[in-house]
């Protein structure tokens, strides 16, 4: 799996055969980082200079990209300290080490956060539940800026409900996944 685009363009993120992550395909990541520069963010770019949050980060893929694009910093979340490992080699290899932090916790039930993120990216296994999970955890616990945007990938099949204090700025098909992007309008 490579970078797609920006100052590490073609790096190739490692990845790990015997893994338990399903990582976004470049497809998805294309259609994402397209929509979060396109004009439908035109006042508020949320890449440059972001503060991204990857929760379920796996290899770190959205994160690498996002760094490579122009945020300022990414905090991985991940309940597996193996892939968190193979990132932060990742990210020292690509001198990105003083701007790639791992935290080993569950996503679904954060503890409280000093650190507010502008930026946050949610790949969760499909069917658990755990997106409305970690988006209230994310609320109740201090994760997230006024005005955060939220990437959510999961499957079409999905049910989902835009919670309350979001408005859902996009919804796109890419084959059986279904991209979400919410805008965060709690005050």
């Amino acid at each position: 799996m490579k970078i797609i685009s920006g100052k590490h363009r073609n790096r190739l993120i490692p990845t790990s055969k015997k893994a338990d992550y399903r990582p976004s395909t470049t497809k998805f990541r294309e259609a994402l980082f397209s929509i979060l520069s396109s004009g439908e963010f035109e006042e508020d770019q949320p890449l440059i200079g972001a503060k991204v949050l990857d929760l379920f980060s796996g290899t770190g893929s959205l994160s690498f990209e996002a760094l490579s694009r122009g945020a300022a910093s990414v905090t991985l979340i991940d309940n597996n300290s193996e892939h968190l490992k193979a990132a932060l080699a990742f990210a020292e290899i690509i001198g990105e080490k003083d701007n790639v932090t791992a935290l080993n916790m569950s996503a679904t039930s954060l503890s409280g956060s000093t650190y507010k993120y502008n930026l946050v990216f949610m790949d969760p296994p499909y069917y658990n539940g755990y997106v409305a999970k970690t988006i209230k955890s994310l609320q109740t616990k201090g994760w997230l800026e006024d005005d955060a945007v939220i990437a959510i990938e999961m499957s079409k099949k999905e049910e989902f409900q835009t919670p309350t204090d979001f408005r859902l700025v996009k919804e796109k098909i890419y084959g059986n996944n279904k991209l979400l992007i919410l805008k965060n309008e709690q005050s």
